[in-house]
C-alpha cells in the first residue's frame, strides 16, 4: 500500500515538475522572439534610419504586380511616388479609388509613379477576386500585392486607405491615413514634385 501511495506521488509530481518545465520554457522562447523582433526593428531604423513618418527614409520593398513583374520601391529613386494601400472591402478605399484613377490619368505622364498596393493579408478574397474588383471598376493605375502584410506592417498600416507620397530621394513627404478627395491628391502631390 505504501509502495502504491509512493508510486502514485512520484508519477504526480513528475507530472508537476514536467508541466512547470514546459510552461516555464515556452514563455521565455515567445518572449524572447518577441524581444528579439522588437530589437532587430528597433536596430534596423536606428541603422538604416528608415520610417514611414514624414521626413523618414521611405522603407524600400519589392512586391509583385498584376502582370507577376517585381516592383521595386528603391528602383524608382528619381521620381515621385503615390504609395496607397487598400482592401475591397474598405469602403472609404472604394470612395478614393476612383480619384485615384482620375489623377493617375492626369498624372502618368509625368515624373511620379502610383503604386497601389493590395493588402491580401487583410482581404476577405483572393487574388482572382481582387482583380475582378479591378476589371469591374475599370482601375488602370497600378496594383501591388502584399501577400502577407509585411510590407503594410513596416509601414504601420492600423486603417484603410492608408497614403505615402514619396520624393524624389526616397523620402517620406506625405503621409495620410484617411480617404482623400482628388484636389487633395492633386495639391499633395504638387507640393512634393514643386520642392
Amino acid at each position: 500500500m505504501y509502495k502504491k501511495r509512493a508510486v502514485l506521488l512520484g508519477v504526480i509530481l513528475l507530472g508537476i515538475v514536467v508541466f512547470f518545465i514546459f510552461v516555464k520554457n515556452e514563455e521565455p522562447k515567445e518572449n524572447l522572439i518577441i524581444q528579439s523582433q522588437k530589437t532587430k526593428e528597433k536596430d534596423e531604423i536606428t541603422k538604416e534610419e528608415k520610417g514611414v513618418f514624414v521626413g523618414d527614409q521611405a522603407y524600400d520593398f519589392t512586391l509583385l504586380d498584376r502582370e507577376g513583374n517585381e516592383i521595386k520601391l528603391s528602383d524608382l529613386k528619381g521620381k515621385v511616388v503615390f504609395l496607397n494601400f487598400f482592401t475591397t472591402w474598405c469602403g472609404s478605399c472604394a470612395q478614393e479609388m476612383r480619384y485615384i484613377q482620375e489623377v493617375y490619368e492626369q498624372y502618368k505622364e509625368k515624373d511620379i509613379v502610383f503604386l497601389v498596393v493590395n493588402v491580401l493579408a487583410a482581404e476577405k478574397k483572393d487574388v482572382e477576386g481582387v482583380n475582378e474588383f479591378l476589371d469591374e471598376k475599370g482601375y488602370t493605375f497600378p496594383i501591388l500585392y502584399d501577400v502577407d502584410g509585411n510590407i503594410s506592417v513596416k509601414y504601420k498600416v492600423n486603417a484603410f486607405p492608408a497614403t505615402y507620397i514619396i520624393n524624389q530621394e526616397g523620402i517620406v513627404e506625405e503621409s495620410v491615413t484617411q480617404s482623400m478627395e482628388k484636389e487633395v491628391m492633386i495639391e499633395k502631390i504638387e507640393n512634393t514634385l514643386n520642392k
